[in-house]
């Protein structure tokens, strides 16, 4: 009676399984019918199927017994991630046809000279009704050149904020770089044994006051954001305001904010005009057109610009660590116990641009880093 029990436990159990992978699969195909509109050659879908903790993964073994020959690709790069060679002559045809989309640094930012008050500044990603009127007090903080004119760095790295940092010691080695590449403002101070504390530019979305400064709207507030600011020390704020016309009146905020500091901090402001309409057209042209670019490969197209290598840390959209299998947040730095989200879906296409990332990886294009450093 226990042995026919048993029996029937384990007939149940693997029952819920393949119902579990059937419904994962089912969601995943929907998912690519109404969310992804193009993949790069055969195994795009396979790709992003390639997706976020037990239950996808679950699917992929069920039902797709391939499982990609992107996985066997990824696994024999785990083991053999010092095997990677720099091909520095197709690295150079890549820089020479971005070359051909965009002049990265003369459209790096908006100067002095190129603006005048009054100008109408349409948005990249808003419809074109939609305008921004250059006051005195931005057109003040605008540098009188771009700071990467005539500016060549051997080492560069481009910092992602996937959780794929989270416990990879790859700190010291990020630091290495001659030029460190950040997004979104990500804090490194508490993690820097994983991401390293060196910046020389990071991206700072208006929207990021919003979301983590209150619009600035205290006392307390204002004290915390100049603090966050006092720590660049020198680096790059790179501000894309006209991306989205939702950010207009936080773009105002900022630019009070910074006039009334003007002199005080040391961090060297960058306004990037409409400069995604050529980031987009080069991309394109590698079957990539998401609803939106993210910003992590938006700051590789401006490194292929600027350095002689890029190697890449925390470009992982995944929800599991490709080394141990475990959970992973989406970014290195949220609360504990916080689950991985696919809310990009909507706007990004990140398992194919990891596919694209992964590939230049194989080619020598560029280092893409996704085991532990130490």
């Amino acid at each position: 009676m226990v042995r026919v029990v048993s029996v029937l436990g384990l007939v149940m159990f693997s029952v819920a399984l393949l119902i579990l992978s059937l419904i994962s699969y089912v969601s995943i195909k929907k998912d690519l019918i109404f969310t992804a509109p193009k993949y790069a050659n055969a195994g795009g879908p396979r790709m992003y199927m390639f997706h976020t903790g037990f239950r996808s993964q679950l699917a992929m073994k069920f039902l797709d017994p391939a499982f990609t020959s992107l996985n066997n690709a990824l696994n024999e790069n785990l083991q053999e991630s010092s095997s990677w060679r720099f091909n520095k002559s197709a690295y150079l045809l890549q820089s020479k046809e971005i070359a051909q989309y965009i002049d990265v640094p003369h459209n790096f930012t908006l100067t002095k000279s190129s603006v005048r008050v009054g100008q109408l500044m349409h948005y990249d990603y808003s419809s074109h009704k939609y305008v921004f009127s250059i006051g005195e007090n931005l057109k003040s903080l605008l540098p009188d050149s771009s700071p990467v004119l005539n500016k060549r760095f051997n080492t560069c790295a481009v910092v992602g904020n996937s959780g794929i940092l989270t416990g990879s010691r790859c700190g010291t080695q990020i630091d290495s770089y001659d030029f460190v590449f950040r997004c979104n403002f990500a804090p490194t101070e508490v993690f820097r044994r994983d991401v390293g504390r060196r910046t020389n530019l990071t991206t700072f979305n208006p929207s990021i006051l919003e979301k983590y400064y209150n619009n600035l709207l205290t006392i307390q507030d204002r004290n915390n954001f100049y603090l966050s600011l006092k720590k660049l020390d020198g680096a790059i704020l790179w501000i894309p305001a006209f991306f989205f016309h939702t950010s207009a009146t936080v773009t105002r905020t900022l630019v009070d904010f910074f006039v009334e500091h003007k002199g005080q901090l040391k961090v060297q402001l960058a306004w990037p005009g409409n400069i995604m309409q050529y980031v987009n057209r080069y991309w394109k042209t590698k079957q990539l057109s998401p609803k939106r670019l993210s910003t992590g490969i938006l700051m590789f197209t401006l490194a292929s610009s600027l350095c002689e290598q890029v190697h890449l840390y925390g470009f992982w959209p995944f929800g599991w660590d490709p080394n141990t299998g475990k959970e992973l947040p989406y970014h290195y730095y949220d609360k504990k116990g916080t689950k991985f989200t696919t809310r990009w879906q909507e706007s990004h296409q990140l398992p194919t641009e990891f596919k694209l990332l992964f590939k230049m990886h194989t080619d020598g294009v560029l280092k893409l880093s996704l085991s532990h450093c130490a």
